[in-house]
């Protein structure tokens, strides 16, 4: 039988019962706003697992077989891989272990945005990732006090002081993979921790930059767009879990995992000035945009 699709706000879950006596059973997925899924193909006797990336990014995804009976897979369990952007991959294909008996499975696949083999270009510095001209406040960095701060994926991001509707744009050349700008509350409640606005942006090194909290509507770009460091993306706001306008930005890399996958936060060098200087962040900080 099969099973509906589970998804939650880091990956998808796709479970497809399959029973080899004659016929094969639906594989069902949940909606997804980012077009990747994982069907069952069947052929011959055999069935082949193929993952379908119709996005910007690549797709790290984590497959397993559960309730087996009679079957010989043609990789080792449980099978991670990185699907390249608007490209399908053969994930595993499964057949009897002993030809003429019936045998059966389910799949349960897990996906997240990223390469889990990204690296860091140990030579990459960041625009700050505001107007030039504008200065900011740093009120939250990783030498400072961590109010919101407290996790992997957060360790190393940075929080700038920017009044409302104040152009934001991108720190280092990539591609927009992701965004949100219907989230129109903003507070101190933690129900709107996941309610931020934000652009999520891939660079050349397979890293991610998130650029958070952005204005309702404050989005100027499209997913599948190529942005360039210094190009407007969108405008600060106060959206989800903030106690008042200001940017949020990280940058992260994918790890996997005995579960599947995990974000973490990676320190950064910005520069700026004329002539360019490069410098960590750091708490308290007054930074000025001088890209002249």
């Amino acid at each position: 039988a099969s099973r509906q699709g589970l998804m939650t706000s880091a990956a998808c879950r796709l479970l497809c019962g399959l029973l080899v006596q004659g016929s094969l059973s639906a594989c069902v997925a949940a909606a997804s706003a980012y077009p990747f899924l994982v069907t069952s193909e069947y052929s011959g006797g055999d069935y082949t697992l193929v993952a379908r990336n119709g996005g910007p990014a690549p797709v790290s995804v984590r497959l397993v077989l559960n309730d087996v009976e009679n079957i010989a897979p043609s990789r080792f369990l449980p099978v991670y891989a990185v699907v390249r952007p608007h490209s399908d991959y053969v994930l595993l294909q499964v057949r009897p272990a002993i030809p003429g008996r019936p045998y059966s499975f389910s799949s349960e696949s897990l996906y997240s945005l990223g390469s889990f083999y990204a690296e860091h270009d140990a030579r990459a510095v960041y625009r700050l990732p505001f107007e030039n001209g504008r200065r900011a406040l740093v009120t939250q960095g990783s030498d400072g006090p961590r109010i919101t701060h407290t996790t992997a994926d957060s360790e190393h991001a940075v929080d700038f002081t920017l009044p409302e509707g104040a152009p934001v744009v991108a720190a280092r050349d990539g591609i927009v993979i992701e965004s949100e700008s219907a989230n129109r509350l903003g507070g101190q409640n933690p129900v709107l921790l996941s309610r931020a606005n934000f652009v999520r942006i891939l660079h050349a090194d397979d890293t991610l930059a998130t650029y958070a909290h952005l204005a309702p509507g404050g989005v100027k770009v499209q997913v599948g767009q190529r942005v360039n460091a210094g190009s407007v993306i969108g405008r600060s706001g106060a959206t989800g879990y903030a106690s008042g306008p200001h940017l949020h930005f990280v940058v992260q890399k994918l790890l996997g995992s005995g579960e599947g996958f995990t974000r973490v936060s990676l320190p950064i060098r910005f520069y700026t000035g004329n002539p360019t200087r490069s410098f960590v962040p750091r708490y308290r900080q007054t930074v000025t945009a001088d890209y002249q």
